[in-house]
């Protein structure tokens, strides 16, 4: 008797072929590289069986399966090829073209067209190949050429669909719809986001969201996984549509957030064309966020790429070469004593750009004011938030995990994977406990939804935490903001495995501090998991690599005599006098410096903090007269490196294509700075060399070309992180009727808000808008659009309103940049009209 777990021996096309018990026909066929047409049928997905191109004969079977949908068995004679399979599949292919603009499909003179562009078009704009975005992509054209089909014979019908171009990142062309679900099946099995589905019935039907809404309006993620398996144009990427196929690939590992997915980047000629989801199994197992999905081509293609160096001449900008640059800017580092000096530096940075760029400032300037912006975004709470990425939770404990706890976290437009995850962890049963003070996705999901009043997130957390003691017992508990504390504290004690997810909520709260180190508690008491999202895609790397002036290269406390000895064994070169002192005048507060240096960071109005700034980034700075010296840096697109993720992963970035103009890799513009300063210790040749040299101090650092991708607790010594700034208390008058929440803008890229390079995001990531419920909206007369000021004391701003219902009454909330405005938060606060 054979055993369920005997592969199975089956014949195709006289080919004896074995395969694992269950596969079925066209998976057996593809594996070993026989062609079986067909169109609705995608490896990721469940059979479906629509299309019906895929039909072969087997011995003994009546009529003609769907090798899709068959599965094998020892002993089937199976053809795929026979002349009454070919006439049956081709009749199919007519009938579905007799729907679908198919001109150049048929057109006798195709190839002559498609290479010299001699004939004239015969259709319109969606009607002919040759104006249509998937034209030399399209999986339907290389049906119709593998079946060589050459006429249709049968009366076309246009459907006369309007093409929605409403949505932010893709088209829609139903004309070009041959209803194969594949669109469908990925947004409920894969992202099991339910935002399609078949509308209507018979001739009538078509695919897209319920009601007619856009996909803005239905909840879409913009994930891209729709567009991505679409086998004709009827979803079309914005950006890219008229692009062509990429010419290669190349993968890498996506710079927009901590979650570290791999993406493959489609590359033509010169250029970025594209980004799809690597088939990856430790990260996002073919998935992207929007971000990833589809900012990146607008991000490293941006027409205000940096591309040449420049300086400040009387007020006038000059075009400079790099051996002037290097010259102008080690004349100026060179006549700036070590305390006057400052280096900013970005956590988007690779590991290597990290390296390089404090051991410039401490090897070569003798200082240790070197930073990173997250202090500055994350407050007082960025110390206790280091305090969970010593030993985080990983993606395997959240996909083990019987319970999940969000705090304050939305997956829709960022971290969307986790989201996808999330939704897959509850259709297995997991039980999800979210905590938000508005409407967010994983509501749609959760076993409990705590929604506290905005302010009141500590207070809610603390009865939670108080229910779930092993002292505390069943009945109803103490509710705050109408959630139910007893039965989200008697879910989470009957569960086992728990990993509570730490979103951006906390961060930028003036209770924050205190909130997660109630957290770091409250998951020992539970035994569980924390699992931190940073939105930096490298900020356990700039810890790591000592880009904060508290720790050394390896984590090592700045304190450490013995890890400082060693390292300026290893250098062969003196350290910094002084240790770390945090100096506010970094982002652009407290006394002059004499030189700032922004590596990769943004700061508003830098030379209030310096009389030199040199600016190192990929784009123009925002002021084009707001710094002495510009250089243009490479994007993580044209540079090879390391970064490591949010659950300790190194992983490799991989250089795509040349940087555009004169700009280089960080590490190399740093290097070549210190090298005209006669440094010695910076003759790197390549991101290997660095990476290798870092090898030698941190344990588990190598394997350059491969790393092992293993989630790893790396070693961070305790130290204290001091707040940019502390925050005043609220003014709890009641002349102020309103709560204002802010929250720190989250997507940037290298200091700059990625709404504005990529103009879909500009709808998802509104900036400095202040939201507002509909009923406050009509008491106080407002309407949407309209501009309103909102005073407190020390606050006086006007932002234009956006009246959602999402928005709780008495409460305002507005997404600002980093350190644009400071004080407590949430705060009281007065609105009135602007110029009223």
């Amino acid at each position: 008797m054979n055993s369920p777990h005997d592969p199975v021996t089956v014949t195709i096309d006289s080919r004896s072929l074995s395969a694992a018990r269950g596969a079925t026909i066209l998976e057996i066929a593809r594996a070993a590289g026989l062609y079986i047409p067909t169109l609705c049928a995608h490896k990721d997905l469940t059979p479906y069986g629509g299309c019906r191109m895929c039909i072969v004969e087997v011995d003994g079977m009546r009529g003609f399966p769907t090798a899709c949908t068959t599965p094998a068995e020892s002993g089937m004679v199976i053809r795929t090829h026979t002349a009454q399979l070919h006439e049956i599949r081709t009749e199919i292919l007519r009938l579905i073209l007799s729907e679908h603009p198919c001109s150049c499909l048929v057109c006798d003179e195709q190839d002559e067209c498609r290479q010299y562009s001699a004939t004239i078009r015969k259709a319109g704009v969606t009607t002919g190949c040759r104006y249509c975005p998937n034209d030399g992509q399209c999986e339907l054209q290389e049906v119709a050429a593998r079946l060589g089909i050459t006429e249709i014979g049968y009366p076309v019908y246009y459907r006369n669909l309007p093409v929605h171009k409403d949505d932010p990142f893709f088209d829609r062309d139903y004309n070009l719809c041959i209803l194969c679900g594949r669109c469908v099946r990925m947004c409920q099995e894969i992202r099991t986001a339910g935002t399609l589905t078949f509308l209507r019935r018979g001739p009538q039907t078509v695919i897209g969201p319920a009601f007619d809404r856009t996909h803005l309006e239905a909840g879409c993620e913009f994930c891209g996984a729709c567009v991505s398996v679409c086998p004709t144009g009827a979803l079309a990427e914005k950006a890219r549509k008229w692009k062509g196929a990429a010419e290669r690939e190349v993968t890498t590992t996506c710079p927009f957030c901590g979650v570290g997915c791999q993406v493959r980047l489609q590359v033509k000629k010169d250029e970025v064309v594209g980004a799809l989801p690597a088939e990856d199994d430790l990260v996002n197992r073919g998935q992207l966020c929007v971000k990833g999905r589809f900012c990146i081509p607008e991000i490293v293609s941006h027409p205000r790429r940096l591309r040449h160096a420049y300086k400040l001449r009387d007020g006038v900008l000059v075009d400079i070469g790099w051996e002037e640059a290097a010259t102008l800017a080690a004349e100026r580092l060179t006549a700036c004593p070590p305390e006057e000096f400052g280096l900013l530096v970005s956590a988007n940075c690779s590991n290597e750009d990290l390296y390089v760029a404090q051991k410039f400032a401490r090897a070569v300037m003798r200082s240790n004011n070197i930073d990173t912006t997250f202090r500055l975004a994350y407050g007082a709470s960025c110390a206790p938030y280091v305090e969970h990425l010593r030993a985080p939770a990983t993606l395997e404990d959240l996909r083990r995990a019987e319970a999940v706890i969000a705090i304050g976290l939305d997956t829709r437009f960022g971290r969307s994977v986790i989201g996808a995850e999330l939704r897959k962890a509850f259709r297995r049963g997991a039980r999800i406990v979210t905590i938000h003070h508005r409407p967010h996705d994983l509501a749609q999901i959760a076993a409990h939804w705590l929604r506290p009043a905005a302010g009141q997130e500590g207070e809610l957390l603390r009865e939670l935490m108080a229910a779930t003691a092993p002292a505390a017992r069943g009945g109803r508990g103490k509710t705050t903001g109408g959630a139910d504390i007893a039965a989200a504290a008697g879910t989470i004690r009957e569960s086992g495995r728990t990993v509570i997810l730490l979103g951006p909520m906390l961060l930028d709260r003036t209770d924050g501090p205190d909130l997660l180190r109630a957290v770091h508690a409250w998951a020992a008491a539970l035994g569980a998991a924390v699992m931190p999202l940073p939105s930096q895609n490298n900020f356990l790397g700039a810890l790591l690599m000592g880009a904060v002036g508290e720790l050394l290269p390896g984590g090592a406390a700045w304190a450490d005599t013995a890890a400082r000895d060693r390292l300026a064994r290893r250098w062969q070169s003196a350290l910094p006098a002084e240790g770390a002192q945090w100096n506010s005048s970094l982002v652009g507060r407290g006394p002059r410096r004499k030189v700032l240096y922004l590596l990769g960071e943004v700061i508003p109005n830098p030379r209030a903090g310096a009389e030199t700034v040199i600016f190192q980034n990929i784009f123009h700075p925002p002021d084009l007269t707001g710094a002495d010296l510009v250089l243009p840096a490479a994007a993580f697109s044209e540079t090879d490196g390391t970064v490591i993720n949010g659950e300790g992963r190194v992983q490799r970035l991989h250089r795509a294509l040349d940087p555009p103009g004169d700009a280089a890799p960080d590490w190399e513009i740093v290097c070549r700075i210190a090298r005209a300063m006669g440094a010695a210790g910076f003759a790197f040749g390549s991101a290997r060399e660095i990476h290798e040299e870092i090898a030698t101090l941190i344990e588990g650092f190598d394997a350059f070309d491969a790393p092992a991708r293993a989630p790893h607790r790396w070693p961070l010594a305790e130290c204290d992180l001091p707040a940019a700034a502390s925050a005043p208390r609220s003014d709890g008058s009641a002349t102020n009727p309103f709560l204002l929440l802010t929250t720190n803008l989250e997507h940037t890229h290298r200091g700059f808000a990625m709404a504005d390079r990529v103009a879909g995001l500009s709808r998802l990531y509104p900036l400095r808008v202040v939201e507002m419920n509909p009923v406050d909206a009509r008491t106080m007369g407002i309407a949407d659009g309209e501009t309103v000021a909102v005073t407190a004391e020390g606050l006086d701003r006007c932002w234009p309103v956006c009246v959602t219902a999402a928005q709780p009454e008495g409460l305002l909330h507005v997404v600002l940049p980093p350190g644009e405005l400071d004080g407590a938060n949430p705060r009281r606060v007065q609105v009135r009209k602007c110029h009223v």
